[in-house]
């Protein structure tokens, strides 16, 4: 049993001081285990309550649907407009990003708003003046906008959230095609104003060549030189050089007269494709990788979607493109081996016919020669600038025909067949979660908040006082059509081996063990409040003390309300008033229990007076007789606080026994109990909890009822 050793009497200064509170109680696992147990029904109309309203609010939201559109996006693939850069580079993932935030822009999403006229969509646009609706529903749109990507890829995912399913895959699919026909522009855009640049600038060298051109034979004619030379007389510096010159001059118009021969047979056998002059230019190998690429690229186009593909139909005309530039650059490959053979057979004849001048004696110009190189090095470098501004303007006028988007659709958005939002079940489930968690936190707050005693250190540590005992709640037996009211007083009669017989035989045992030290025949039960148990447990204490072989004397003190009659459903003609009054003597008032050894002082009915019946020496009297016939005599007394005869009652008995309702009362009201105690000088031999849960601490927990059963008779 739940009970606990006598314990030493506190010194009478100190037992009522309010500085009775030692301790403070301490939270454990179990308490929180028993607190959710004893105020589940907290938890579950919470939990209950919170789950009603999250599946009603998700109910009552307005359905939402999600459409997503898939975009690829490559802007770091080589460029037409990147002259001689070949090499295939991997995107950057910055640039991807810089993509994802034009997708985002504002002037995107304007470009959406006004192709699907979404101006006049309320969903997106408003309420507002009619001069701001595109703008509002530009900010609509981008509300309503989730782009995400995956960094480890080129997938680029444009969600539209929007009341209709099919008003959200609607406007993905415009918005990703809106990104993918601007990045075409702005290339092709792009592209165009290079290629125009190209062409201007290329215009202007090729007048500055000419002029070049022009100014260099116009000053050699003037000055009639063919070379410029070096230092030394006029003789040593131009007549044996120009000999040499003469020779090797006639040698390459020789040379230059054999390979124009031989690339005019050459062409007449076997066309431009078998020159090895053209087979040797750079310029035409270009010319041929390029169409080698274009030819593979129509190849794949063709094979996976066809000759008629807008892709596969623009690598043709490319192909058509870099042939005939190929046939170009190999005509003018042939004709400038003419206008090499001419002009070395020129300088020749030039040379000879100096020769023959300088021979007759005429010196040239020193001056005028540096002036003739410098002309000539400055047409040189203009020929060499146009020669490569030319290849870039066919590069550029190509690319301008083969512009193709930096992105392109690789899903469109399906209409979607369920809401988005609100998800009911996901919501449903927070709100079950969450109403669990209010429901728990309640209960700790409620556990917080309740001053009242559950525990037997509460009784020891919080009172001061000795635990003797837990007295379980007996069991009501559930009817269809209500309860059945047990007396547990009369339980104990016909069920002797019960926890809850048991309980009072632990007391019984305690005062025994007392009463071996300390004189202890007469003892009051006394409670702070009413309906803490104290009658019930006068009488099972007087019949448990009565079975056990004493005699007991129970007196009902509680004269207003006569507890222990109506408890034992008897009536009575000569009570305690009258024996206190002198009407009747103790043994004339005094009837017998059923449970033999039991002697019971009765109230004949509720007494409301304003004498002081405890008081003048009367009842101490009465008790003295009691005292000499019966072993113990227990005192049923009226509650400690509102009424006065309780704190007399206690006064005079040998002891009290506090009965404490657990879970019930307050501690701030058994303290005032205490404290009011103090003026009877009435001792308190210990406190014992009533109607405790048997699941309880105070009761042990599960251990006491499960492990104990077989010694119970329930």
């Amino acid at each position: 049993m739940n009970m606990m050793p006598p314990q030493a009497a506190p010194d009478e200064t100190s037992r009522f001081d309010q500085s009775r509170h030692v301790g403070r109680r301490t939270i454990t696992l179990r308490s929180v285990g028993d607190a959710i147990r004893r105020r589940w029904i907290v938890v579950v109309a919470t939990a209950l309550i919170v789950f009603a309203l999250a599946l009603i609010g998700s109910l009552m939201l307005t359905p939402k649907y999600d459409a997503f559109a898939k975009v690829r996006i490559t802007p770091n693939e080589s460029s037409p407009l990147d002259f001689g850069n070949t090499n295939e580079q991997p995107a950057d993932q910055t640039a991807v990003n810089t993509e994802v935030q034009v997708i985002g822009s504002r002037g995107t999403a304007r470009k959406v708003v006004t192709e699907l006229g979404l101006q006049k969509d309320p969903e997106f646009a408003g309420k507002g003046p009619a001069g701001t609706a595109i703008e509002r529903a530009t900010s609509g749109v981008l509300d309503h906008l989730k782009i995400s990507r995956d960094d480890k890829s080129y997938l680029v995912v444009i969600g539209i959230r929007s009341i209709d399913g099919t008003k959200a895959a609607r406007i993905a699919n415009t918005y990703a095609a809106t990104y993918v026909a601007g990045t075409a522009d702005n290339l092709m855009g792009t592209a165009a104003r290079q290629s125009s640049s190209i062409q201007n600038r290329l215009r202007e060298l090729g007048a500055e060549v000419q002029a070049a051109d022009a100014r260099l034979a116009s000053y050699r004619a003037r000055s009639g030189i063919s070379q410029s030379g070096q230092g030394g007389t006029i003789t040593d510096q131009q007549i044996a050089p120009l000999s040499m010159q003469l020779a090797t001059a006639e040698s390459e118009a020789a040379a230059a007269r054999s390979a124009l021969s031989v690339a005019e047979r050459q062409n007449a056998s076997g066309g431009t494709d078998a020159i090895s002059a053209v087979l040797s230019s750079g310029v035409i190998a270009d010319l041929r990788r390029q169409r080698t690429e274009a030819e593979k690229r129509r190849a794949e186009l063709s094979s996976r979607y066809g000759p008629r593909y807008p892709l596969s139909i623009q690598v043709a005309e490319q192909i058509e493109s870099l042939d005939q530039q190929i046939k170009q650059e190999a005509q003018r490959v042939v004709g400038g081996l003419r206008s090499q053979a001419l002009s070395a057979e020129a300088r020749a004849n030039s040379l000879r016919s100096r020769l023959d001048v300088l021979q007759r004696g005429v010196a040239r110009d020193d001056q005028a020669s540096v002036m003739a190189g410098s002309l000539e090095r400055d047409a040189e470098a203009k020929r060499t600038a146009y020669t490569r501004l030319a290849q870039a303007a066919q590069q550029s006028s190509q690319a301008q025909r083969l512009s193709t988007p930096q992105a392109n659709i690789v899903e469109n958005a399906t209409i979607p067949t369920k809401p988005t939002f609100p998800r009911v079940k996901a919501f449903a489930a927070a709100g079950l979660l969450i109403g669990l968690v209010f429901g728990l936190g309640a209960v700790l707050l409620l556990e917080g908040l309740s001053s009242s005693i559950r525990k037997p250190e509460d009784i020891e540590t919080l009172l001061d006082l000795s635990f003797i005992a837990s007295v379980p709640r007996v069991k009501t037996p559930w009817r269809p059509f209500g309860r059945r009211s047990v007396n547990p007083a009369k339980m104990l009669a016909s069920k002797p081996m019960t926890i809850y017989a048991e309980a009072y035989r632990a007391v019984r045992a305690f005062i025994a063990m007392r009463n071996q030290t300390r004189p202890t025949k007469v003892i009051a039960l006394a409670s702070t409040l009413p309906g803490e148990g104290k009658t019930t447990s006068a009488l099972s204490l007087a019949r448990v003390m009565a079975m056990s072989g004493d005699r007991v004397l129970l007196i009902d003190c509680d004269v207003r309300r006569a507890g222990v009659m109506r408890a034992l459903g008897r009536t009575v003609d000569t009570g305690l008033a009258d024996v206190l009054e002198g009407r009747a003597s103790m043994q004339q008032a005094v009837i017998a229990d059923e449970v033999d050894g039991l002697d019971l002082l009765l109230v004949q009915g509720s007494l409301f007076t304003p004498l002081d019946l405890f008081g003048g020496g009367r009842m101490d009297a009465m008790l003295a007789t009691a005292r000499a016939q019966y072993d113990y005599v227990i005192l049923d007394t009226p509650p400690l606080l509102g009424i006065a005869d309780s704190r007399t009652l206690v006064g005079l008995a040998d002891a009290a026994l506090l009965m404490i309702k657990w879970n019930t009362t307050p501690m701030a009201a058994v303290d005032a109990a205490l404290a009011g105690l103090e003026q009877g000088h009435g001792e308190v031999m210990g406190a014992v909890l009533t109607m405790v849960d048997h699941r309880s601490e105070a009761m042990g927990g599960l251990y006491y009822s499960a492990r104990y059963s077989s010694y119970y008779n329930e």
